[in-house]
């Protein structure tokens, strides 16, 4: 990915404001992943003041540069050097444990069925909702109440069976996966700042309906696999709006299930939409469901963009947590999720690959995972559960994997 160059060659890559992007220099990468309209080809040389400008209409605030393709910019730092920043905070982080809220859980395997059942069936609430509002139906808030609930007593059981589901996706029902993901995340987030009950069933609640603003967005605009042309962007942001109107005249909603609709795209730094709201009016759970949203769908495969990996997505949010998302409770989500979050692709020692599905918050680097793989041969081997915080375990983790450099599918072993 582009931002990742270790040194090959001379190309240094630079991350830059975008103040600083004249003609003449080389974009490797736009770093605005979460943005639904940035889905054309984010690398190329700069022709002109017209090509920028495009650019900061894009919402974009920072970006790389790589120097060996086009003019340096001599005050910007070399990108690396960012990584080793976020490296450090990442090592830091995977030393600190969670421990407030992890609590002896009934294991993965025995709440994983209840867990299926529950998801699919807050798929079809979802389902049936998305459909209310197209015929101008009221929605069924006492389903959805209902299925939070049960959402939330999975988590309490072991919040690791929903997470393993939560990345088991198809790209053709994206707007259903991502909005009951986005209320898992918040459940399991909210669950690590022991939030009140009830604040936490409008959280799931609020990370459910949050989009239901696209079910008026024309669907040529939603699943249009090229490039949004500025209109059709204006069009998608709407979706925001149209939510907030929906859920104004739903009763039985709280007014922090209803923020959640409404301020999961603000940014801290002013660019979010669609009111460009800063700093402190953006309330905490705000906060919460922008790193959520942003999250969950910079890990899922879209029409226009290949998901990323969980680990990967996790240092992206350290990144932007300079600007856009806030920094403490940025730390806060990775501490939650764990450095080796669900779903991760782990490099084993022994010569070995496993994916994480059991997160571990009081030892990160100690996970439950299956390994599957052998670096080595290149090819898979028997699957095997492995706890890597029982005594004894022949595994220890080195560092995590790209699975598509790899060409490896990590689901079915989720």
């Amino acid at each position: 990915m582009a931002g990742f160059h270790h040194g090959s060659g001379c190309t240094v890559i630079k991350k830059i404001l975008i103040s600083m992007l004249k003609p003449g220099m080389y974009v490797s990468d736009l770093n605005n992943q979460w943005v639904p309209s940035n889905n054309a080809s984010r690398s190329g040389k700069i022709g002109n003041l017209a090509t920028i400008e495009k650019i900061k209409r894009l919402g974009v605030t920072e970006l790389y540069i790589d120097t060996a393709k086009g003019l340096d910019c001599p005050e910007a730092l070399p990108a690396d050097e960012q990584k080793q920043i976020q490296a450090q905070q990442l090592e830091s982080l995977q030393l600190q444990s969670d421990a407030g809220t992890a609590v002896k859980r009934v294991p993965v395997s025995q709440e994983r069925d209840r867990a299926e059942k529950r998801y699919q069936q807050a798929r079809n609430v979802l389902d049936e909702v998305l459909n209310d509002v197209k015929n101008n139906q009221p929605i069924d808030v006492a389903a959805v109440d209902e299925t939070s609930e049960e959402l939330l007593e999975s988590l309490n059981t072991n919040e690791n069976a929903l997470a393993c589901l939560s990345h088991i996706r198809s790209k053709d029902t994206y707007l259903l996966q991502h909005s009951i993901n986005v209320g898992i995340l918040l459940g399991i987030f909210g669950r690590s700042m022991r939030l009140e009950p009830n604040v936490l069933k409008d959280l799931v609640i609020g990370g459910i309906l949050h989009d239901i603003g696209k079910v008026l967005v024309p669907d040529s605009i939603l699943h249009k696999p090229g490039k949004l042309e500025a209109e059709e962007w204006e069009e998608m942001k709407r979706h925001v709006t149209y939510g907030e109107k929906i859920l104004d005249v739903t009763a039985g909603l709280s007014d922090l299930s209803r923020s959640i609709c409404q301020l999961h795209h603000e940014r801290l730094d002013g660019t979010g939409y669609p009111r460009n709201r800063a700093g402190e009016q953006i309330d905490r759970y705000g906060r919460m469901a922008a790193i959520c949203d942003v999250y969950d769908a910079v890990t899922a495969d879209r029409v226009y963009h290949t998901g990323m990996a969980p680990d990967m997505a996790l240092r992206k949010l350290i990144e932007w947590s300079v600007f856009h998302l806030d920094k403490d409770l940025v730390y806060d989500f990775i501490r939650c999720l764990s450095v080796y979050p669900v779903g991760a692709l782990v490099e084993l020692s022994g010569n070995r690959a496993a994916v994480v599905v059991e997160a571990n918050r009081r030892s990160p680097k100690q996970p439950v995972v299956r390994v599957f793989y052998s670096t080595v041969n290149r090819v898979q081997v028997e699957p095997e559960l492995v706890d890597l915080a029982k005594k004894g375990c022949r595994y220890d983790i080195i560092g995590t994997l790209d699975a598509r450099q790899l060409d490896i599918d990590v689901m079915p072993f989720l």
